[in-house]
C-alpha cells in the first residue's frame, strides 16, 4: 500500500468514526456465537496426541506447557484450562491446522 492509499484509507475511516460519534451513521456491527468450551478425557487427550504423533516431551512443547502436565492430563490427575482446551479442540477438529502452522518437518535420511 503506498502512501496515498494509506492516507485515503485513514481519512475514509476517520470520516466514519465522525458520522457514528455524531449519530448520523451507524457503525456495523458482526455478531458470532462462540461454541461452548469441550470437557476432554485423559483418554481423550492421549489420543489426540497420538493423532498428532507426538511423544509427551513434544506434544507438551506444542501446547507450551511442561511434560508434567501432560502426563498429570493423561493420568487423569488434572485437567487443560480454557485456552488449551481450545487448542485440543482444535487438534480434534482439524490437527493439520495446528501442526502445519506451529512445526517444521524435518526429516532425516537414514542409510
Amino acid at each position: 500500500m503506498d502512501m496515498t492509499e494509506l492516507f485515503d484509507s485513514l481519512e475514509k475511516g476517520l470520516k466514519q468514526a465522525i458520522a457514528h460519534a455524531d449519530n448520523t451513521k451507524k457503525a456495523r456491527t458482526k455478531k458470532i456465537l462462540i461454541t461452548e468450551l469441550p470437557t476432554y478425557s485423559a483418554k481423550d487427550i492421549k489420543g489426540f496426541r497420538q493423532k498428532v504423533e507426538l511423544t509427551q516431551s513434544a506434544f507438551a512443547e506444542l501446547m507450551g506447557i511442561s511434560k508434567k502436565t501432560v502426563e498429570a492430563w493423561e493420568n487423569g490427575r488434572n485437567s487443560p484450562n480454557g485456552s488449551a482446551t481450545r487448542l485440543l479442540q482444535i487438534i480434534d477438529s482439524n490437527p493439520e491446522v495446528l501442526m502445519d502452522e506451529l512445526t517444521i518437518e524435518n526429516e532425516a535420511i537414514v542409510n
